[in-house]
């Protein structure tokens, strides 16, 4: 009987402890998300902002920039192989070291024609002077970016 309750009160013990990982998981996830929407509505309206947007130029400005950064994106995770080859190997031949630089070369051609396949298409929805304002608030917002890490303890990057 002893051992009996013994396995239920562990039993218990570790479900209390189970229910609550799975807890302050699911609420580390939602902080996460919370963030990551914070940091994307501060964008919107920092780029907003800087060009000068209408609520129409805005809604039909805003799915592009957003499918041309999931491009790039999964350009930049498909091509995430050539640095993790650099980074593992501490001695790696010419043939592999050139395979890896002509692909890195491909990537920037690639990231161009991305770039310039999406500029053609911002110009559709805005005009000229606002394109030139997305590039120069891209430029100032990188920056900012990294004078915010800069600034920020390193448990935090």
């Amino acid at each position: 009987m002893k051992t009996l309750k013994k396995f239920q009160t562990i039993s218990f013990l570790l479900a209390i402890c189970l229910l609550t990982n799975n807890l302050l998981a699911q609420n580390n996830h939602n902080e996460m998300v919370e963030k990551r929407e914070s940091r994307e509505a501060r964008k919107i309206g920092f780029f907003t902002s800087k060009m000068q947007l209408t609520t129409i130029e805005s809604q039909n400005f805003w799915p592009l920039v957003n499918e041309m950064e999931a491009e790039l994106k999964a350009l930049k995770d498909k091509n995430a192989h050539g640095k993790m080859m650099l980074k593992d190997k501490e001695e790696i031949s010419d043939k592999e070291l050139e395979e890896i630089m002509d692909a890195k070369m491909e990537m920037g051609k690639s990231q161009m024609d991305i770039k310039i396949k999406y500029h053609e298409k911002f110009k559709e929805v805005l005009p000229i002077k606002k394109v030139a304002k997305y590039y120069e608030a891209t430029q100032e917002y990188r920056k900012l970016l990294a004078k915010r890490k800069a600034n920020q303890p390193e448990k935090y990057r």
